[in-house]
């Protein structure tokens, strides 16, 4: 369970090399990697990672592999949602039924609704020299640096609505943040939870637009709630 605070608003002096900016299918991404077939299965389990190479918001050089398919394991999953789980880079969370993989530049991870453009999940994977998020700063000070830095387009309106934190039966500890960006053309309410373990920094991102808020955060709620890593 997370243990939320309203957000203060307060900066944070943060060591960042680059910084990727999200565009508005929650797009973190500064170079191209290999893109990939979208899976034709619901529920899903990665024996390993894809090539990729980009900026991160903490500086350096993801890896490379490849990404294979096995038989997946639907208990995993909740009603309702179909369950991801990556068991080379140690992630796992749910989105909803019916979202389609799709494979964007940049990005470790994406699901989206096929209707509704704003409507996606997206994971990244950056490294790190960092053992905890502890050690990069609060969750207020994280949240605004990387709504400032990397979770809004460049001339986007953002404003961080709250912040939380928790931890997993493993020690593991995770900054969760909501948050609304706004342009001429749209406006997202979004949720993001990071995490840093075995020198990588993970981002999960979902959200819908402004007008369908309130159908789907719930199932959007439940997306964030079930991520974890388990390295």
């Amino acid at each position: 369970t997370f243990a939320g605070t309203q957000h203060p608003c307060t900066k944070m002096a943060c060591a960042t090399q680059s910084a990727s900016l999200v565009q508005q299918r929650v797009r973190v991404s500064s170079t191209k990697k290999t893109s990939k077939s979208p899976r034709a299965v619901a529920h899903v389990v990665r024996a390993s990672a894809e090539p990729t190479r980009r900026s991160a918001v903490l500086g350096g050089v993801a890896a490379a592999a490849a990404t294979v398919l096995v038989p997946a394991q639907p208990a995993l999953a909740l009603s309702g949602f179909s369950a991801v789980k990556d068991t080379r880079d140690g992630y796992q969370f749910f989105y909803p039924v019916g979202w389609q993989e799709i494979s964007v530049d940049g990005q470790d991870a994406v699901y989206k609704d096929v209707i509704e453009p704003l409507e996606s999940v997206a994971l990244n994977i950056y490294p790190t020299t960092r053992e905890s998020l502890a050690e990069v700063g609060t969750p207020d000070e994280v949240a605004n640096t990387l709504v400032a830095k990397a979770l809004a387009i460049p001339g986007a309106r953002a404003k961080v609505l709250k912040t939380a934190q928790r931890k997993d039966k493993d020690g593991h500890l995770y900054y969760a943040l909501e948050y609304v960006t706004k342009t001429n053309s749209y406006e997202r309410h979004a949720l993001t939870i990071v995490t840093i373990t075995q020198g990588k920094f993970y981002t999960l991102t979902t959200g819908s637009s402004e007008r369908r808020w309130p159908k789907m955060k719930d199932r959007l709620q439940v997306t964030i709630d079930s991520f974890n890593v388990y390295y």
